[in-house]
């Protein structure tokens, strides 16, 4: 799937400006940023459901931009599933393929090999989604996009309305259901830890257009701008000249890449702690060197108190120098 130079607004507001991005098949692609960035909206568009002011959107090499939702092959998860409340979660499922007239053999067959892949349960199957908790209704509308068989497999905001059990557990199971049909897949979300535990590639919007695009590992500890480094988590940002680097230079640092009171190269200082935060697995510490503040993250075992005076260093090979013309 690729999308040329996608262009869109809302009254005179731009809400895209010229985004393109290529998709490759099979993959998993998030597209991530905060809210308002135009994500959910550059979706609709690949879905069909708005048209773009200008670009294209092409599937296989064909251009889709002016095909109806229902003739692009595509399946679409929205954010409020839109399940029928009538139907139950067969009849949800069944929905597309009867619509597309299939026998009622190949429906059955079809409808319940899907909702088996997705581990929906055979008693829970005759439910309307009404008496399907959070979790089953999401499996449900996974197993409608997908049973299918689309080309592209879009995901708005999946995990969303789901609590942090139940996100982790759809989370697991929309990567191997992925995974093991080979569709295509886009997903919407503002979560960078959802993003990076899902996606082969992600893509950062940020104000109407895609501003970077790699793999989880390299935008987080490789970013090419500082809006990126700190979307995609808790970043530390210095001057260069604090830590002995090229004064002017941004670097970062990641708080879990910094010790205290540990051996370590080339940051180093003494400093005082301001605040300490218990979340655990792990502790954040706040510390001030001379003008500059961190954060570093560390074990529970090992938590100092406010005032305590301590060493901080970083591991090896663990700090990235922004590049000049990055966003701060």
């Amino acid at each position: 799937m690729r999308l040329e130079e996608i262009s869109f607004r809302f009254d005179t507001a731009p809400t895209l400006a010229g985004v393109s991005l290529k998709v490759p098949a099979g993959a998993f692609v998030s597209i991530l940023g905060p809210s308002g960035c135009g994500k959910t909206t550059l979706v609709k568009i690949v879905a069909g459901y708005l048209k773009p002011l200008a670009g294209r959107v092409l599937l296989h090499d064909t251009d889709i931009t002016n095909v109806p939702p229902g003739k692009r092959n595509t399946g679409m998860v929205f954010q409020n599933l839109a399940l029928f409340p009538h139907l139950s979660a067969r009849g949800n499922v069944a929905f597309g393929l009867e619509a597309r007239g299939l026998p009622s053999s190949e429906i059955h067959q079809r409808v319940e090999a899907m909702l088996d892949q997705v581990g929906l349960k055979p008693d829970e199957r005759n439910r309307q989604p009404g008496n399907l908790s959070g979790g089953q209704q999401q499996r449900v509308a996974l197993a409608r996009a997908l049973v299918i068989q689309p080309s592209l497999l879009m995901l708005d905001e999946p995990l969303s309305n789901l609590d942090s059990h139940l996100r982790d557990q759809m989370r697991g199971l929309i990567r191997q259901v992925q995974r093991d049909t080979g569709v295509t897949t886009m997903m919407v979300t503002h979560d960078p830890e959802e993003a990076m535990a899902m996606s082969d590639l992600i893509a950062v919007m940020n104000q109407g257009t895609i501003v970077e695009v790699g793999t989880g590992r390299d935008l987080y500890q490789r970013p090419r701008s500082a809006f990126v480094a700190r979307f995609l988590g808790l970043a530390n940002i210095v001057d260069g000249s604090v830590i002995g680097h090229r004064p002017g230079s941004s670097l970062l640092v990641r708080p879990e890449c910094l010790v205290i009171n540990g051996e370590g190269v080339p940051f180093a200082g003494i400093g005082k702690v301001i605040n300490s935060e218990f979340f655990g697995a792990d502790v954040l510490v706040t510390v001030v060197l001379g003008n500059t503040q961190v954060l570093v993250r560390g074990r529970p075992n090992i938590m100092p108190q406010p005032g305590t005076e301590v060493r901080v260093s970083a591991m090896p090979g663990t700090i990235h120098e922004l590049p000049a013309d990055g966003e701060s």
